[in-house]
C-alpha cells in the first residue's frame, strides 16, 4: 500500500508537506531545525523510491540541511521578535560554525557516516542527561576566543555529517557559557542559518564535480528539490507554533522537554 501511494506524485508531495508540519514544532521549540526527524525518514522513502543505496544516506542528509535553510530563518526571526537572540554569541560562533560546516559537508560526500552517528548518539544522550539533570553552569565564563572558535568547528562539523541544523549541540554550548535557554535555543536557531546554506552548497557540488554521481532525477547533486519544497510548505506553517510554546512553557519544562528530545535521538542514530 505504501509502495503504491508513493508513486502519486500528489500522495508523494503531500507526505512530504505532512512531514514537515511534523518537523516544525521541535525546529520552534528547540531550535534543532527538524532534521533529526528528517533524515531518518527521508531515508525510508528514498528506499521505497529505489533510490542508488550508494548515495541514500547523503541524498538524506543533503536534502535535511536544504530543508532547514528556511526553516532556521523563520525560527530565528521568530526567536528576534521575541528577544531570544544574543547576537554577541552568534557572533562568537559564526566563523567556526561556517568552517565546520563546509568542512563537514565536504567529508559527508566521502565517508560513511554510520560509525559517527553512532559516536554522535552517544554523545548526544549524554548531553541530554547532563540537561536532564539540570546542571547549572557558570554564569559568567571567560570569553576566550579559542573554546568559540573550537566549539563553533565542531558544532558546524557534525551538523553537516549528520545533517541537522545544529541546535542539539549548540544549545547546550551556550548554556554552558551562561546563556538563559530561550536566548539559546534562539541563537542555536541563527546560527542553524549559516550551518545549512554552507553545507547545502557542498551537498549540491557532486552534480557538476563527481561525473560518478548519477542523480535521481529532479535533484541537485545529494538536494532531492521535492523532498525539500513539500517540507519548507509544512515547516512555514508550523515553525511558530513550536517557537509560541517555547516563550509559553516554564523553563523547567522546557528543558526535561529539550533534553527528552536530545536522548531520543540519541538513541534513535545508535540504533539507526
Amino acid at each position: 500500500m505504501i509502495d503504491t501511494l508513493i508513486q502519486s506524485p500528489l500522495a508523494l508531495g503531500l507526505l512530504f508537506v505532512l512531514l514537515g508540519l511534523v518537523a516544525g514544532i521541535p525546529a520552534g521549540m528547540f531550535g534543532i531545525g527538524g532534521g533529526l526527524i528528517l533524515v531518518p525518514v527521508f531515508v525510508a522513502i528514498f528506499s521505497l523510491l529505489a533510490f542508488d543505496s550508494a548515495s541514500l544516506v547523503q541524498l538524506a542528509v543533503g536534502s535535511s540541511l536544504g530543508a532547514i535553510i528556511p526553516t532556521a530563518i523563520l525560527s530565528a526571526r521568530a526567536h528576534h521578535r521575541r528577544g531570544g537572540v544574543d547576537g554577541t554569541a552568534v557572533r562568537r560562533l559564526l566563523p567556526g560554525i561556517i568552517v565546520g560546516a563546509l568542512l563537514g559537508a565536504w567529508l559527508a560526500t566521502r565517508i560513511d557516516s554510520d560509525h559517527l552517528g553512532r559516536i554522535f548518539g552517544a554523545f548526544e544522550v549524554a548531553i541530554g542527561i547532563w540537561m536532564l539533570l539540570n546542571v547549572q553552569p557558570p554564569k559568567a565564563p571567560a570569553p576566550r576566543r579559542s573554546i568559540w572558535l573550537g566549539g563553533g568547528t565542531v558544532i558546524g562539523a557534525i551538523s553537516a555529517l549528520i545533517g541537522i541544523g545544529g541546535g542539539t549541540l549548540t544549545t547546550p554550548f551556550l548554556v554552558s557559557q551562561g546563556l538563559e535557554l530561550r536566548r539559546a535555543i534562539g541563537s542555536a536557531a541563527a546560527l542553524g542559518v549559516p550551518i545549512s546554506i554552507g553545507a547545502s552548497l557542498v551537498f549540491a557540488l557532486p552534480q557538476w564535480t563527481d561525473p560518478a554521481y548519477q542523480a535521481p532525477e529532479w535533484a541537485l547533486g545529494y538536494l532531492y528539490l521535492p523532498a525539500i519544497l513539500g517540507v519548507v510548505i509544512g515547516t512555514a506553517i508550523s515553525v511558530r507554533a513550536g517557537v509560541w510554546v517555547t516563550h509559553h512553557l516554564p523553563v523547567a519544562i522546557l528543558r526535561r522537554g529539550f533534553a527528552g528530545v536530545l536522548i531520543l535521538a540519541g538513541i534513535l542514530m545508535l540504533l539507526r
